[in-house]
């Protein structure tokens, strides 16, 4: 499911400033750059959004949102848990695939934004990382994840593993033989099979 071309000025505002927040974080992005970008100067973007952090609030319910919808097309409609499970490994790699932009602004938010989470009263990516947790303490008490890791600490291995995966890939082709390594696509795959297995019960069949 890729995202459809922004229309509105509005639409176009919210596109350009995810990829400037993307690329130079909250701090490093220029107000001045993005209306630049939109033709519409300063006070036109303004107007839409009267200040750089209700412009970055919106970019992040943005994707808030659009990681809820995949979850709710992909992951609450699968036949079984152990299929939910599936599905919600496959849709982390599948957004990071479709939406580059996007998984560099919430790596770059979740790296950035340790003093500003403190004072922070919308917290725009908490329903997903909540809807993430109830699947995975709902497959711990079926016995298809092991119930002696937090479900935090399950939820910490399996969306650290995929991005660091995806981040260091490059650098690990150069380094490693490992055939999956020179493809993007195929060293996701391999990694969205395997992380499951690492928080899997050893007696259990992986999912």
């Amino acid at each position: 499911m890729s995202s459809a071309p922004p229309t509105s000025r509005k639409e176009i505002i919210l596109a350009r400033a995810e990829q400037h927040f993307a690329d130079h974080g909250f701090q490093g992005a220029s107000l001045s750059a993005i209306a630049r970008e939109c033709e519409v100067g300063n006070p036109g973007l303004l107007h839409h959004f009267p200040s750089k952090e209700l412009l970055y609030r919106a970019v992040l319910e943005k994707q808030a949102e659009e990681l809820m919808a995949r979850m709710r097309k992909r992951v609450d409609t699968s036949a079984s848990l152990q299929a939910r499970l599936q599905a919600y490994v496959a849709l982390q790699v599948e957004w990071m695939q479709a939406r580059p932009t996007g998984f560099r602004l919430v790596t770059r938010e979740l790296l950035d934004n340790a003093e500003r989470i403190q004072q922070a009263q919308i917290r725009p990516l908490e329903s997903f990382l909540q809807g993430s947790l109830a699947l995975l303490e709902e497959a711990q008490a079926a016995g298809l994840i092991r119930r002696e890791i937090p479900s935090v600490v399950v939820l910490t291995i399996i969306l650290g593993t995929l991005n660091y995966a995806k981040i260091v890939r490059p650098t690990f082709a150069k380094a490693f033989a490992e055939p999956a390594l020179k493809s993007d696509k195929a060293w996701m795959k391999v990694m969205a099979r395997d992380v499951l297995r690492v928080v899997s019960p050893g007696d259990a069949s992986p999912p």
